[in-house]
């Protein structure tokens, strides 16, 4: 850890002494970076997003235990990209920006009326992302980048009406603390720099755990025999897999005069789904478990985005549309859930 925060602290101090150079024109310290952002297909976008799904029901999540197979929901994201420097070299053929992304994830059920319950809340924060942009113009390939973030963490919590119910109702788990940090390689096809035409872009990345596992338990949050206990005696609970890696695609149309873009955004993910299963009670066997194993997840959205005339910066853009996901639950301790799914509005702002 103190290796990579001086190597960012000696990329950030070049950065600096470099902006003064007649080689470098860019917009300098604490400016908006027109590259380097989420896709609409992220899960955990840099950006303000808000779910309102129809999705899949577990009685392990659903606070008033209506046994429905599926259930109207609330997802709120709230993600900011803080931007620390940005500029161009070399005649604005390649360009450099240092990021610090961060967001929280909240998954309210403002359905269930006697308290609409907080069922999750998930963050992630790290240290500054550096991103590198070639500017290509070479037919179908506009530029190319490639993005460093070499220290980021997450951790997930459920809310705490969810977790007293279950203690009163005896589940073996009451809670999986889903803690973990990691290291993010992502390439990017065509980043769309805030152009208003016709755009295609194409992004692949890879997650790779610095140490530990994705979850680990704390004696008093549950019976610990009935998670899959692989690993060492240091870190009784790291996982088989130890990466993340992912595919994206989005799509934005021609901007129509009145500031309207039509938008496909998709990706395919694969990661691991945990090994243990929720639904346990203490007077099941405690030996019965899941093993950890690695799935593929799907996201999709579709809508159209509103562009504010003659401003590109922060909060510029407004997208509604449909977002549909199908795999393993994408929130905190609940990943250990496969085939959910859930489809319904969505509302960004970019």
């Amino acid at each position: 850890m103190k290796r990579v925060s001086l190597i960012v602290l000696f990329v950030l101090t070049a950065i600096s002494l470099s902006a003064e150079s007649t080689a470098i024109r860019g917009r300098g310290f604490f400016r908006y970076a027109p590259f380097g952002h989420s896709l609409y297909a992220d899960m955990h976008p840099n950006f303000v997003r808000m779910d309102i799904p129809y999705a899949t029901n577990k009685a392990v999540y659903d606070y008033g235990g209506h046994s429905s197979a599926f259930r109207w929901q609330t997802m709120g994201l709230f993600g900011i990209n803080l931007p620390i420097w940005t500029g161009n070299l070399v005649d604005s053929t390649y360009a450099l920006n240092v990021t610090m992304a961060m967001s929280a994830n909240l998954w309210m059920d403002f359905y269930e009326f006697s308290t609409s319950p907080i069922v999750d809340t998930d963050y992630r924060i790290g240290i500054p992302t550096i991103t590198f942009l070639h500017r290509l113009n070479k037919g179908f390939a506009k530029n190319y980048s490639i993005q460093w973030s070499p220290f980021k963490h997450e951790s997930t919590h459920i809310g705490d009406e969810l977790q007293i119910r279950n203690i009163d109702r005896g589940y073996a788990i009451k809670r999986v603390n889903v803690s973990y940090n990691y290291t993010e390689f992502v390439f990017t096809l065509n980043e769309a720099e805030d152009r208003y035409a016709e755009n295609h872009c194409i992004r692949a990345g890879l997650m790779i755990l610095w140490m530990g596992g994705w979850h680990n338990m704390d004696p008093d949050a549950g019976d610990a025999s009935i998670i899959d206990p692989v690993g060492t005696e240091n870190v009784p609970y790291a996982q088989r897999h130890p990466w993340e890696v992912y595919l994206q695609y989005q799509y934005q149309s021609p901007t129509s005069k009145h500031g309207f873009q039509g938008i496909a955004s998709a990706e395919i993910r694969n990661r691991e789904c945990y090994g243990y299963d929720l639904s346990v009670l203490n007077t099941d066997d405690p030996k019965h478990m899941q093993p950890a194993r690695r799935v593929f997840t799907y996201n999709i959205f579709m809508g159209a985005r509103y562009n504010t005339p003659g401003y590109d910066g922060y909060f510029s853009r407004i997208a509604l549309g449909v977002r549909a996901y199908h795999g393993n639950c994408p929130y905190g301790q609940f990943r250990s859930i496969a085939n959910y799914n859930q489809i319904g509005v969505c509302l960004m702002f970019q």
